[in-house]
């Protein structure tokens, strides 16, 4: 929560949403580091998807749970990512933005605010 939002940010000084992701799923929930993705960023859409298309080839469809990727689509794009974590007993989500920088929401304030969120593991 102390960490600035970068463009491309991998950690551990800045992040973008996706590297927000990886490093809590690799550091807190000791899951496998994906792949950095350096190419996929907040500003480009399409890069994210194809990001998000190339991870979800080794991840499973999932309902919330600590832990998960939640993706935020938009038609046929990917337009963010985060990551599903547990918060005073109850399923939130941790995230960063360029507008925001990290923050969490719980779980269905989130989905009001999304238009289409799937969850992957």
């Amino acid at each position: 929560m102390q960490t600035r939002y970068e463009f491309g940010g991998r950690g551990p000084d800045a992040y973008d949403c996706y590297g927000l992701v990886r490093a809590v799923r690799a550091e807190i929930f000791g899951l496998p580091w994906m792949p950095h993705y350096r190419f996929a960023g907040d500003d480009d859409k399409r890069a994210m998807t194809a990001a998000a298309r190339h991870a979800n080839r080794s991840l499973s469809p999932c309902e919330p749970r600590a832990g998960a990727i939640a993706e935020v689509w938009h038609g046929r794009l990917c337009t963010h990512v985060a990551v599903v974590v547990e918060l005073n007993g109850r399923l939130a989500v941790l995230e960063t933005g360029k507008a925001t920088g990290p923050r969490w929401d719980y779980l269905p304030d989130f989905e009001a605010r999304n238009l289409r969120v799937l969850y992957y593991h």
